[in-house]
């Protein structure tokens, strides 16, 4: 919280990492085994007093505990009247993300996969036919990557959907500067590019 407070002039949207716990608690966390005792809610209760959207990275979301997590999602939007369209459900598992997509929420598909200019064309190929099946039986709302994919999805998904990106190691000038930067930022798909900022506070 700190450090979102810290930047809060500059950005009104933000993402955060979590994981479900066996409480039916959201902790905030990148590791699953890892915990720091810190509740999502605080958060909730930021943008409710601030305004802005939440981006939630959710890193266990899984068939077992959707259910449990619908339900708790459901009590912290209510609790803190923040409607569904203000958050981004983020998870790489599409079967249970559809039961969020169902229940009313933005849902984004995270493409975890490696470097494209590491992977034969063949593969490349097969992880795009994922995509577009993906896309096609309307799954999710949103496709979520590291830059390094955005040009190869580009030019090879061929199907109309929100693009969602990270560029950590880019500045928001840098982003507006280079050419790369310029025309992601007049992409009408992508609507989401995630910055990391240096500041005081890690967390």
């Amino acid at each position: 919280m700190e450090k979102l407070y810290e930047h809060s002039e500059r950005y009104s949207n933000f993402e955060v990492d979590i994981v479900f716990r066996q409480d039916s608690v959201f902790g905030v966390t990148y590791d699953i085994d890892t915990s720091f005792n810190l509740s999502i809610e605080p958060y909730f209760g930021y943008i409710q007093q601030n305004g802005g959207k939440l981006w939630l990275d959710i890193k266990n979301l899984d068939l077992q505990n959707v259910s449990a997590m619908l339900t708790q999602l459901a009590d912290l939007t209510s609790r803190y009247d923040i409607d569904k369209e203000r958050l981004i459900i983020e998870s790489r598992n599409w079967q249970a993300l559809q039961r969020f997509t169902e229940e009313g929420y933005y849902t984004s598909l995270y493409i975890g996969w490696e470097n494209p200019s590491r992977l034969e064309s063949e593969e490349i190929d097969s992880y795009m036919d994922k995509l577009r099946k993906a896309v096609d039986h309307k799954i999710v709302h949103a496709l979520s990557f590291p830059g390094w994919w955005y040009s190869t999805i580009k030019e090879n998904l061929n199907r109309s959907i929100d693009l969602l990106t990270w560029k950590h190691r880019t500045t928001q000038w840098q982003l507006l500067l280079t050419p790369k930067g310029h025309k992601m930022l007049n992409d009408p798909e992508l609507k989401v590019i995630l910055v990391k900022d240096k500041g005081q506070y890690h967390r």
